[in-house]
C-alpha cells in the first residue's frame, strides 16, 4: 500500500510530529503530481482523436478524475501544513527558488548570493507571491507558455540563491520574459499577455491549457516584439504602465479575441508592466527602479472605453519597475541590487485623488530589481 493510500488523518497526525513523515508526503505528492501531469498531457493529446470518434466525454471524465485526485492530495498537504505561503524568485535563465513568505510588517531581510556574484548577474529577475503547491507560469522569448509545478522549485529556508536550480525547460538561446502564479485546480477565466510594444491579448483558460501542452507559441502581430507581462484575470480594467512612467487604462472585455493594440507609445518608450484593477480595488501603487513609490486612487485613473489610447504621464520623471492594485493593509516586498529583501507596508503611503495630486516618496533609497505584492 502506497503512502498516499494510507489513512489520511493518521498521516496528518504523524506529519505534524515527525519531519520525516512530512518529507515523505512531499516526495509522494511531487511524484504523484508529475505522474498525473503526464497522464493529463497524454489525454489531451488523444482528445482530438476522441472528438472525431464521438468519445470526447471520455476525455473530460478522465481529466475530471485526475483533478479530483489532485484536489484530495492538496487537501492532505494543507491539513499537514505542507502548503505554506512563499515568495518565488525566478531568473531569466529559468533558475528558481521559493523563500518562506515574510510577515507583512516593515522589515529588511537578505538574499544570500555565492561569493563573487551579485543580484545584477541574475537580471532580469522575477518575483511572485503564492502558495508552495501553486504553479508558476512563464512566458519565454520564443512566445511559449511554460507551466512549472511549485513542488519542483526548491524551498530555501536559509534564503540563499545557492539553493536555486533550473526548473524551466528552455531551448538554446531562449529566456524567461515574464511570470505569474496560477492555481490550476481553480483556474482563472482567462489569461492576459502584454508585449513591450503594447499589444495585448486576453485568452480563455482552455486555449492557455492547449498552448501549454502543445508548446505552440503565442503570435504577436510583430515578430520583433517581445512579451513583457502576464496575469490571470477575471473582470475589471487593464492598467498598463510604460518604462517612462506613462499610463493608460481600459476594460479587459474591450480587448479583441485575437488581440488589440493596448496603448499608443512614444518613439522612445515601451510597456514595462501592468496590473488588473478590479471594481473592488481602491488604489494603484507604482514602484520605480530607484525605489520611488506613488499611490493613486483607482477612481482618479480614468479608464478609456477601448484599448489604443495614448499613454499619459504619471508623475514627473518616473522610471517604472512595477505596479499593483492593492489595499492599504497590503505589503510589498522589494529585492534591491544589494541583495536586501525589503518588506514594506503601504498604509503610510499617501494616496492621491489623481496622478497630479499624488506624492512620490522614496523611503527605500536603493536600486530595485523586482517587487511583489505579498498575499
Amino acid at each position: 500500500m502506497s503512502l498516499l493510500q494510507q489513512d489520511v488523518p493518521w498521516l496528518v497526525s504523524e506529519a505534524r510530529n515527525d519531519p520525516d513523515t512530512a518529507q515523505q508526503i512531499i516526495e509522494a505528492l511531487s511524484s504523484r503530481v508529475a505522474e498525473l501531469q503526464q497522464q493529463t498531457d497524454e489525454l489531451r493529446a488523444e482528445n482530438v482523436l476522441l472528438k472525431r470518434g464521438g468519445s470526447h466525454h471520455v476525455f473530460q471524465d478522465q481529466v475530471q478524475r485526475l483533478r479530483t485526485d489532485l484536489r484530495d492530495l492538496r487537501t492532505l498537504a494543507e491539513k499537514a501544513s505542507l502548503n505554506p505561503d512563499v515568495v518565488t524568485i525566478l531568473s531569466f535563465t529559468g533558475h528558481a527558488l521559493h523563500l518562506p513568505a515574510p510577515l507583512a510588517m516593515d522589515q529588511t531581510l537578505a538574499l544570500e548570493l555565492p561569493s563573487g556574484e551579485s543580484v545584477r548577474d541574475l537580471r532580469p529577475l522575477f518575483m511572485t507571491s503564492a502558495a508552495r503547491l501553486h504553479s508558476v507560469l512563464c512566458l519565454s522569448s520564443s512566445f511559449r507558455l511554460i507551466a512549472i509545478n511549485g513542488l519542483s522549485v526548491p524551498l530555501s529556508e536559509a534564503m540563499t540563491w545557492q539553493d536555486a536550480r533550473a526548473v524551466v525547460p528552455l531551448g538554446r538561446g531562449e529566456r524567461v520574459e515574464a511570470t505569474c502564479v496560477l492555481d490550476e485546480l481553480q483556474p482563472p477565466r482567462r489569461l492576459i499577455v502584454v508585449s513591450r510594444r503594447g499589444w495585448v491579448r486576453a485568452m480563455s483558460w482552455q486555449l492557455v491549457e492547449n498552448l501549454i501542452v502543445s508548446g505552440q507559441p503565442i503570435t504577436p502581430p510583430d515578430a520583433n516584439d517581445s512579451l513583457v507581462w502576464v496575469s490571470p484575470a477575471e473582470e475589471g480594467d487593464l492598467l498598463l504602465l510604460t518604462r517612462n512612467g506613462r499610463w493608460t487604462r481600459f476594460p479587459i472585455n474591450a480587448i479583441e479575441p485575437s488581440g488589440s493594440q493596448g496603448v499608443s507609445l512614444g518613439a522612445d518608450d515601451d510597456v514595462a508592466c501592468g496590473c488588473v484593477v478590479r471594481p473592488t480595488d481602491s488604489a494603484a501603487y507604482f514602484v520605480g527602479g530607484d525605489g520611488t513609490e506613488i499611490a493613486v486612487a483607482a477612481s482618479g485613473l480614468e479608464a478609456h472605453k477601448k484599448p489604443g489610447a495614448k499613454a499619459v504621464p504619471l508623475k514627473g520623471r518616473f522610471v517604472t519597475l512595477a505596479c499593483f492594485a492593492a489595499k492599504k493593509t497590503d505589503a510589498i516586498m522589494h529585492l534591491a541590487t544589494s541583495g536586501d529583501l525589503i518588506v514594506e507596508t503601504i498604509r503610510a503611503l499617501p494616496v492621491g485623488a489623481r496622478p497630479s495630486e499624488a506624492q512620490g516618496l522614496n523611503v527605500i533609497n536603493q536600486r530595485l530589481v523586482a517587487s511583489a505584492l505579498l498575499k
